[in-house]
């Protein structure tokens, strides 16, 4: 089966294509490092130093050198290969989604911090799509995935084992909670975070068993699922087999509707059972007699403040980047809401998504990144056959959106399942637009 790649490369024939052909090696490398990038920017985060709380105020100098590097490398490498083959990304959900963001920008609480954000937001988006683009074949895109996984895998394993002071929770951690005391985060900074990329890596193993690498795919797909079992991440360990199910569901039930229901009813009964238990005393009320934690670990008392924040810019939001960890949560907030005043975010995509762009941008983001891969997909499978690159774009989108309902991943470029799931969405929509042939 070939890659969306293997089509966009048929486009340049002749001496000029040889010409601005890229080897392998640079292919693999550049895709690699974006890769990398993504999921890992900041390995063997001290999480005992302070100077890593305060990151977040600036960013951090060697990442914004890093992306920037990968940037310039990207744009080189699209010019080379010409830059025509992003073309099916210029769907018009796509761009009425950035040129809202954009729009946005200029109304925001604080429009140069919102700008400066949203820039490493671009850069995200141009290497994701040109990470598809170098892709020569299906098992290449295999094999560059394989090595990115056994550097996170096998690092992650070693960095318990030798330097469990940078891998592993424990009291002298900053905001230490008691319960994380002794719980697997390998090279990332944080046990949800380490769970949530071994959540994706099982994805992408099964796929690189799929392109025919059973072996490498197999030791992957066990190398990853024990690491997750470590990190004891609630969110991920649930989500995974809510993803391999409904994905391979689809495969039997090829119809528009029934794949919908499949794929967007998750996203939906999630999302009732969180924020319906802030806002519908009902829902409230029916998963307490289920759930022994209806605050979903004190979740509830963010999305109430900031519901009540969206109520007072609920059409242009408070500006891109421009919400959390400032004087409107630091210091707005009453003295009880010490979580708020110290969150990152909302800890829910959907409430972080209409807080920074308003409800017209939640409305533009559901129709792009959950209604429109939709589409895509019975493009590019209108059978029941689905092709493994398919198959992977569909499980790390469905796995993006699934995340959202308890995590901050929309427009998050820093998150690893954001950098994917964007990934996903731009592959969903190539492969409808240059649709797969056997071969």
């Amino acid at each position: 089966m070939s890659s969306a790649a293997d089509h966009a490369l048929r486009a340049g024939t002749g001496r000029d294509a040889a010409a601005r052909d890229l080897p392998d090696g640079l292919r693999m490398g550049l895709a690699g490092a974006c890769l990398l990038a993504f999921l890992n920017h900041t390995p063997l985060t001290d999480l005992s130093n302070p100077a890593h709380l305060d990151a977040w105020e600036g960013g951090n100098l060697k990442t914004q050198v890093l992306f920037l590097g990968l940037f310039a490398a990207m744009a080189w490498a699209l010019w080379r290969l010409g830059i025509e083959r992003l073309r099916p990304l210029l769907s018009l959900p796509l761009l009425a989604c950035a040129a809202w963001l954009g729009a946005t920008l200029l109304t925001s609480a604080d429009p140069l911090l919102s700008i400066r954000r949203a820039v490493l937001l671009g850069i995200v988006a141009v290497l994701a799509a040109g990470v598809l683009v170098l892709m020569r074949s299906v098992r290449q895109f295999a094999l560059t995935l394989a090595g990115v996984s056994a550097v996170l895998i096998g690092g992650s394993f070693l960095a318990v084992a030798l330097v469990p002071g940078l891998s592993v929770h424990n009291s002298f951690d900053l905001l230490n909670e008691p319960a994380h005391t002794g719980l697997w985060r390998g090279l990332f900074a944080h046990k949800n975070e380490a769970g949530g990329v071994m959540a994706m890596l099982v994805l992408v193993g099964l796929f690189v068993v799929a392109s025919g690498e059973r072996a490498i795919g197999w030791a992957i797909v066990a190398g990853a699922a024990v690491f997750l079992a470590g990190t004891t991440s609630k969110t991920a360990i649930a989500l995974v087999p809510i993803v391999l199910v409904s994905t391979g569901l689809c495969r039997l039930l090829p119809g528009r509707l029934l794949r919908a229901g499949l794929l967007l009813g998750p996203v939906l009964a999630l999302s009732v059972i969180t924020l319906g238990s802030v806002f519908v005393p009902a829902v409230e009320e029916n998963v307490g007699k289920v759930l022994p934690d209806t605050s979903f670990t004190g979740r509830t008392e963010i999305w109430e403040f900031a519901a009540e924040k969206i109520s007072e810019r609920p059409v242009t939001g408070w500006g891109y980047g421009a919400f959390w960890r400032t004087e409107r949560t630091m210091y707005g907030g009453a003295e009880a809401l010490t979580w708020v005043q110290t969150a990152d975010h909302g800890h829910n995509g959907f409430i972080d998504t209409a807080l920074v762009i308003g409800l017209p941008g939640l409305a533009l983001t559901l129709i792009a990144f959950a209604w429109m891969p939709l589409r895509d997909l019975q493009r590019a499978a209108p059978t029941g056959a689905i092709d493994p690159a398919t198959m992977l774009f569909l499980r790390l989108w469905m796995y993006g959106l699934t995340s959202a309902s308890f995590e901050s991943t929309l427009y998050s470029p820093n998150a690893p399942p954001w950098c994917l799931f964007i990934l996903a969405v731009f592959g969903l929509r190539m492969r409808a637009a240059l649709k797969p042939v056997a071969g």
